[in-house]
Formats: C-alpha cells, sequence, structure tokens
C-alpha cells in the first residue's frame, strides 16, 4: 500500500504513504457521508461511464458471468492528508497513523469518477494498514474494505455497492509500481 511516492503529512512532504495507495486503503472508519462525484465535463463523464459498463459484459451485481473494471488512479492536489496519531516516528507510518485522500478515476484517458479513501496503520511491525474506500462512477458506488501491506500493490475486497452495483461481491487490485497507478475490480 505504501510506495515512495511520497504523500503529504500536514505540510511536511514525507514518503511512507502513497498517494495512490492512498488509492484505497482506508480505516475501520466510517466513510457515510460520500455519495457522489462530479466533474467540469459531465458529458465526457458519461461517454466515459458507458465505455466502464460496457467493458465486462454481464451483471456486476451476480449475473452468470463476471465484469472487470479498470481505471488509472490520478491523485488530485490538495485532497490527501496524513495525520500522524500514532508514536512520533518521524517519516515512518506506525499504528494509528491515518491517512485521506480522493483520487479521480480515467478509462481510456476520459475521466469516469473517483475513489475515496481512509486507512489506519493496525500493525507496524507486520506493515499493515486497515483501509475503507468507495469508487464512485455515473451507475453508482463500490465499496471496498480490507488489511492490505504497504507496499505499491495490494487487494482489497468489494463488499457492496449502490445503483448499478448493488449487491456486488469481488476484489480490487490495486499496483503503483510502474508508471501509472492502476486499479482493477473484477465484480461477480
Amino acid at each position: 500500500m505504501f510506495s515512495a511516492q511520497g504523500t503529504s503529512r500536514g505540510s511536511h512532504a514525507t514518503k511512507w504513504m502513497p498517494r495512490a495507495a492512498a488509492t484505497l486503503i482506508a480505516a475501520g472508519l466510517v466513510l457515510g457521508g460520500i455519495s457522489a462525484c462530479s466533474s467540469a465535463n459531465p458529458q465526457t463523464d458519461a461517454a466515459a461511464a458507458a465505455d466502464v459498463a460496457s467493458s465486462g459484459g454481464g451483471s456486476a451485481t451476480g449475473g452468470a458471468s463476471a465484469t472487470t473494471l479498470s481505471f488509472i488512479a490520478t491523485d488530485i492536489d490538495g485532497n490527501h492528508v496524513t495525520v500522524d496519531l500514532g508514536h512520533k516516528n518521524p517519516g515512518k507510518p506506525d499504528i494509528g497513523d491515518l491517512v485521506a485522500f480522493t483520487q479521480n478515476l480515467t478509462t481510456n484517458g476520459k475521466n469516469v469518477g473517483q475513489v475515496h479513501v481512509i486507512a489506519a496503520v493496525v500493525d507496524h511491525k507486520q506493515h499493515l494498514s486497515e483501509a475503507t474506500g468507495t469508487i464512485v462512477l455515473k451507475d453508482g458506488s463500490i465499496q471496498l474494505a480490507g488489511v492490505v501491506s504497504m507496499g505499491p500493490q495490494f487487494t482489497l475486497t468489494v463488499t457492496g455497492g449502490t445503483g448499478k452495483y448493488v449487491g456486488a461481491t469481488g476484489t480490487m487490485s490495486f499496483d503503483a509500481s510502474g508508471n501509472d497507478q492502476t486499479m482493477k475490480v473484477e465484480l461477480r
């Protein structure tokens, strides 16, 4: 979950929490009020959401076939915070530290939604965080949760959704090991 891409801790840059991993990590905290996403170009969003929806073939909520959604996650300036609540261990995560962020999601170069994440470090010896996130798309949202390691690649469980994604199950794989931060959501 955590790469050397750097993040902001207040106004100080650090290197322990990836702003991308920040893509979906979140803590056993409630994300309750997150329900919508908007952009400067709703028509582009609608067309891109149609591309995303048609990328799988089948019902996102458990029909006979699976659906795969693929995104590039992009950091939003000023929409990331790290709070050092644990032991003071400068530049390194420690139990109790929190990170929260929002990233834009694109498919085929078109804005299709956002991901909102909050995560808490729960085990500094094993380098684990408890994460919760919500992917918000035009046709509904997808909820994510799980314990992840502090590395550039991790997987979260799809725990449900709204709209087209009601009752969704599956996994979300995140990879920030290359030039792009990619997310692959496999729904059953």
